[in-house]
């Protein structure tokens, strides 16, 4: 009984051990899109997010399945790179398991009209291309 009493002890300190060797703590879950906006066009697909995307997102907000989203511009290294960056992010890696359905009723909710979604997926096709999207943990360094 005391080998085992003995035992648990020594495994709880290596795991507070290893724990406070790591020099950085998770933080939140972000997804981050990697945008072309066609030239002359980002007011334009500015205001294509601010009539569907934004308000899609104030939602997920305000149910807790997102914590912040952002859009930062940026200059181009060539014609044919990426100028805009979308940041959104989730209080952790558990939101992804929400059922598709949900975050769809939400969309179906804000947007009330398919075809106006619609039209504003596609005005969105005509002035931009996704490069891609990754997502990733926050580490937060531990000083």
């Amino acid at each position: 009984m005391k080998s085992i009493f003995l035992t648990i002890i020594i495994v709880m300190i290596s795991f507070n051990v290893y724990a406070e060797d790591k020099p950085y703590t998770l933080g939140t879950v972000w997804e981050v899109s990697y945008i072309k906006v066609n030239d002359g066009k980002l007011e334009d697909y500015l205001k294509n997010l601010n009539s569907g995307y934004y308000p899609i997102y104030e939602e997920f907000k305000k149910k807790g399945w997102i914590t912040s989203y952002k859009a930062i511009s940026f200059n181009r290294n060539n014609p044919d790179d990426w100028n805009l960056m979308l940041l959104t992010e989730y209080p952790n890696w558990a939101t992804f398991d929400r059922k598709e359905a949900e975050w769809e009723a939400v969309v179906d909710e804000v947007f009330k009209n398919k075809e106006a979604q619609e039209e504003s997926d596609e005005d969105r096709e005509n002035i931009r291309v996704l490069w891609g999207s990754k997502v990733g943990r926050e580490m937060i360094p531990v000083i």
